[in-house]
């Protein structure tokens, strides 16, 4: 956790506030400094998943593409490479598939939240890494057509609206000849 803010003012600063509900499309923010940062924050990279532990019904995942400073409402993922891939497992984490997992955990009334233990314990379906790595170049190849659009200022694109309507993200789990397992890593 970061709480010495001078090396990253001109970091953007993601608060959950900035991730589209479903989609992950980051958008409204600003930078640490911008945002007056003062209490502890997780550094990220353009190799995590932001996911937002507060309020898991909103479904906010991000798959940001720049270096920045998150919330701590939310959990920077790293996937555990040659296991799966950051674009299987963003898809996955907004199916309803997910969601309906995490639920299960987020007992609180007034604001529910999830904790890392729990978003961790998550086995999700693992078709063969090579099958992931395809997943992932299509979700690429959408973002970078959907990035010629030129999206407003401080917004990192919408991260394949498209691809969500594929069997790979639907969230099914009828492919039995796929081992499960965990993912992520702290």
């Amino acid at each position: 956790m970061v709480k010495d803010f001078e090396e990253y003012a001109d970091y953007p600063h993601i608060g959950i506030d900035s991730i589209e509900k479903k989609t992950g499309v980051l958008s409204g923010y600003r930078t640490v400094k911008e945002d007056n940062v003062i209490s502890g924050k997780y550094l990220f990279t353009p190799e995590h998943i932001i996911y937002s532990k507060i309020r898991p019904n909103l479904n906010k995942v991000a798959m940001p593409n720049f270096n920045g400073l998150c919330s701590a409402d939310a959990y920077p993922i790293l996937v555990k490479n040659n296991i799966t891939t950051r674009e299987y497992l963003t898809y996955v984490m907004r199916s309803d598939f997910y969601v309906s997992y995490i639920l299960a955990f987020s007992r609180r009334a007034n604001m529910p939240k999830v904790n890392k233990e729990q978003v961790e314990s998550f086995n999700l379906p693992l078709p063969p890494y090579e099958l992931q790595k395809q997943f992932s170049s299509f979700v690429q190849q959408i973002d970078k057509s959907e990035l010629h659009q030129k999206p407003p200022q401080g917004t990192c694109g919408n991260h394949g609206r498209m691809a969500k309507e594929s069997h790979a993200c639907s969230g099914r789990t009828d492919s039995p000849d796929w081992p499960h397992g965990a993912v992520s890593r702290s």
